[in-house]
């Protein structure tokens, strides 16, 4: 059955269910109406039966009786009766019943209450028969009215013989109703993969008509245009990234391609080659740069977890940090401090969170001016961790926030490319921020400055060694960023 069609199963599922209703429904009449034919019979076998015992009680012997049972009861179309006394003799019999017939109804009654029974008196004979006691004048009797079952069970037959034959009939008006059913019942699954089918790479917009969204294939239907949806922006992701990678290396390629022709065009000094080698440097690193950071991104779309069971000591890395970056800090006038952090660790990778707050510092310096400053600080609240990093630089708009963690997404982008960015660190950022199971929010004014916000799930280190040696780092990098301030 599991090669057919979901048509056809509904089908012959509904076809078998209606079988059995008209299987369970002829049964039950056939019985019903049994009983009561059964309950007819008995009723007139008792009414005569109340008839001959009334003839029996009105008569003073048993000839009188006998007479007046001859004349009444001898000859009827219907019923018979026989009468016997104590001595399981004879005293009167029908013209449908022998002596013999008689006294066998007498011992398989067995009994002198008033019952009814159904006896077989031959293969081809089967009666119902009524019995009663009488003390009569003449004696004690035991009365019986007989009639043949015949009729009975010839009725029963052919009512069994029309049910026999009217379940088939139904069974296939049932699979004729069950398919025309199950058709215009799974007629929008039809449409849906028709639709489906016709979606392709270049059609992604389109979507699955939702004649009905609150049964079973609404819901389908919704399920899949929700799944086209994902679709749509996925591909639309790649190509937006595969556009903007292929715009960022374009640029560096083209620099070093015009520098090597500068270089190879005429006869130049050897400072000049120098410089040439300087650029073609400069360009070099900014394509390793981005090929390093779109591999890191291929490595998080591919699912390629690293570890994340280090226990990394946040405070220190923030310190080695701000330590890095002092001569950088210091070469553009830029006061880079450690304000408030604390001794607190996290559960997770040290190379990639050292990636995420060396990214923000290098970006904090990036985009403030001289004379300006660059504020990290950390705090430990109950279960998580805060850290931040604000520098009092040129800001970003309020209309590009939402937009930053894009991929290749930068708010200026001449002031970018000067700068080396490509738009990708912010992304890788917050992708390993999530991985760690923390958040990170930008809170920016122009000219004002921003405040970037990262949240993550540890705790304060309680120990004194850990918290005396992460003080002397902290206290190391703030001194050397007032010297150098």
């Amino acid at each position: 059955m599991s090669t057919l069609s979901i048509r056809w199963r509904l089908s012959l599922v509904f076809a078998l269910a209606v079988a059995g209703i008209v299987i369970a429904f002829g049964i039950i009449l056939i019985l019903i109406t049994r009983q009561q034919l059964l309950a007819r019979t008995d009723a007139a076998l008792r009414e005569e039966l109340r008839e001959l015992l009334l003839e029996a009680a009105l008569h003073q012997s048993v000839n009188d009786f006998q007479t007046a049972a001859q004349t009444r009861f001898y000859h009827h179309d219907i019923y018979d009766f026989a009468v016997v006394d104590q001595q399981d003799s004879i005293v009167f019999v029908s013209a449908g019943l022998t002596p013999e017939r008689g006294l066998q109804l007498a011992n398989d009654h067995g009994t002198k209450s008033a019952v009814f029974s159904t006896h077989q008196l031959s293969e081809s004979s089967t009666v119902r028969s009524a019995q009663s006691e009488l003390n009569s004048k003449f004696g004690n009797l035991r009365v019986f009215s007989v009639t043949s079952l015949q009729p009975l069970l010839t009725e029963m037959r052919t009512l069994q013989t029309v049910a026999a034959c009217l379940v088939p009939v139904w069974l296939i008006i049932a699979v004729g109703v069950g398919y025309t059913i199950a058709g215009r019942a799974l007629a929008p699954v039809t449409a849906i993969c028709e639709t489906a089918n016709a979606i392709t790479i270049d059609s992604l917009h389109r979507r699955i008509e939702v004649p009905n969204p609150h049964d079973e294939l609404g819901t389908l239907a919704e399920t899949l245009n929700s799944l086209i949806a994902r679709l749509d922006r996925a591909v639309g992701e790649i190509k937006r990234f595969t556009a903007d990678a292929s715009h960022e290396l374009r640029t560096p390629l083209a620099a070093l391609k015009l520098e090597a022709e500068l270089a190879l065009r005429n006869e130049r000094s050897p400072h000049q080659y120098r410089a040439s080698l300087g650029v073609i440097v400069e360009e070099t690193n900014r394509l390793c740069r981005l090929a390093d950071q779109l591999l890191n991104l291929s490595r998080e779309d591919a699912g390629v977890v690293q570890p994340m069971e280090d226990r990394v000591p946040l405070h220190a890395v923030l310190s080695d940090l701000i330590q890095q970056l002092q001569p950088r800090a210091f070469e553009r006038s830029i006061k880079l401090t450690a304000d408030r952090i604390y001794p607190c660790e996290v559960i997770g990778n040290d190379i990639r969170l050292r990636q995420v707050f060396l990214n923000l510092l290098e970006n904090a310096l990036k985009f403030t001016q001289a004379n300006g400053s660059v504020r990290v600080q950390c705090e430990c609240h109950e279960d998580m961790i805060v850290c931040g990093v604000q520098d009092t630089g040129t800001g970003i708009a309020a209309e590009h926030l939402p937009l930053i963690f894009g991929r290749f997404y930068r708010a200026d982008m001449a002031r970018n490319c000067e700068s080396g960015g490509v738009g990708l660190g912010l992304s890788i950022a917050q992708r390993i921020v999530k991985a760690h199971g923390g958040t990170i929010d930008v809170c920016s004014e122009v000219n004002c400055g921003t405040s970037v916000v990262v949240t993550l799930p540890g705790r304060m280190i309680p120990s004194s060694a850990d918290t005396d040696s992460g003080s002397a780092e902290i206290l190391t990098a703030v001194q050397h960023s007032e010297m150098t301030a």
